[in-house]
């Protein structure tokens, strides 16, 4: 069951991770700010109070350009998750992520020691011996942030930076699904900060590509009454597919912006809404599938697999657009070109 710990839920982790064996932190594939900051958060609090070295494993890639350059500027490390031994010793924490998903690399048959998340509870989990899954809460950062401030360790700037980033980056300057946890955390870290590194990975800059990829977007995409759809085709990396998804959602006359696009064999798809009273997670599951998809209220994600074949997957990727528009109440019969 879904768990939200009362303060001194610091107490009750530490133990679970602590022991001989190597400990590992495995957020989402391919993951975004919140769930780095996160991983690098319980990182430092292991290091910090278990006097224990640990690895954050990285499973798929770090594409998006504001993502690497968090990397580069507040020296988190990354092993490929190909590189890690999870024997019988190992203790693994999921961050960001729950088992059972097929957003993570954890292997089939491994029972995490911790599950920290924002997302909400997508099945029992009795085996595993510590959950804090807090689906009220905008990021999983968030946590992390609370857990800091109850360890009263130092609060490094670098580290300070990424939670923050998390928060804001998940919660889009804390106007999408923030709530007062959130905001608190975001001002607590704020004064903590390194301002120049704030600003140059928000800034990050971004080759041709990335502009290319936008104009193709804007070119393939579809009005069907309030929702506005594009497919991409193959991308460089997942996560330009929920970059893009966020950029048409600026559009005012819609209310759901949907982009879709393949890599690595698999279609990945994001929705957006402006729609408060939806839950995006609940549509995209219902649609593609529980356990390949979830989300929130305002924000989703999914991947399935797809053939190699560049025909039948434009007959999937078409099928699965029309099936989300039928879910949204419309049909791929009334769509008008956006450009």
């Amino acid at each position: 069951m879904a768990t939200t710990p009362a303060r001194g839920v610091l107490a009750a982790l530490l133990p679970v991770l602590d022991g001989p064996g190597p400990l590992v932190i495995l957020p989402h594939d391919n993951p975004d700010p919140d769930a780095l900051a996160s991983a690098a958060a319980l990182k430092y609090l292991v290091c910090a109070l278990l006097k224990k070295d640990a690895h954050i494993a990285l499973g798929g890639i770090v594409g998006r350009a504001e993502n690497r350059a968090m990397l580069t500027y507040l020296n988190i490390t990354l092993v490929p998750v190909s590189e890690v031994s999870f024997g019988v010793d190992t203790r693994v924490a999921l961050v960001d992520t729950q088992p059972g998903r097929s957003n993570n690399s954890l292997p089939e048959g491994v029972v995490p020691a911790a599950v920290i998340d924002h997302h909400p509870a997508y099945a029992d989990y009795p085996g595993v011996p510590f959950l804090d899954l807090r689906e009220q809460y905008g990021a999983t950062s968030t946590i992390l942030t609370e857990y800091l401030q109850e360890s009263k360790q130092p609060i490094d700037d670098k580290l300070a930076t990424a939670l923050f980033y998390g928060i804001t980056a998940e919660t889009q300057d804390l106007g999408r699904e923030a709530t007062p946890a959130d905001i608190e955390a975001a001002h607590f870290l704020y004064p903590y900060t390194n301002k120049r590194r704030l600003a140059k990975i928000e800034n990050a800059r971004v080759p041709r590509e990335y502009f290319r990829v936008f104009r193709d977007a804007i070119d393939h995409a579809v009005l069907y009454d309030k929702v506005v759809v594009s497919l991409l085709g193959d991308v460089q990396y997942p996560d330009m597919v929920a970059e893009v998804a966020d950029f048409l959602l600026r559009l005012d006359q819609v209310e759901w912006a949907v982009a879709m696009g393949t890599f690595d064999g698999c279609l990945h798809c994001s929705i957006r809404t402006t729609d408060r009273d939806a839950n995006a997670g609940d549509l995209l599951q219902r649609v593609l599938g529980a356990r390949v998809a979830g989300g929130h209220d305002m924000i989703a994600g999914g991947r399935i697999p797809v053939p190699a074949d560049l025909a039948t997957r434009e007959r999937v990727t078409a099928a699965l657009r029309d099936r989300l528009l039928a879910a949204l109440g419309t049909s791929s019969a009334h769509g008008k070109p956006l450009a």
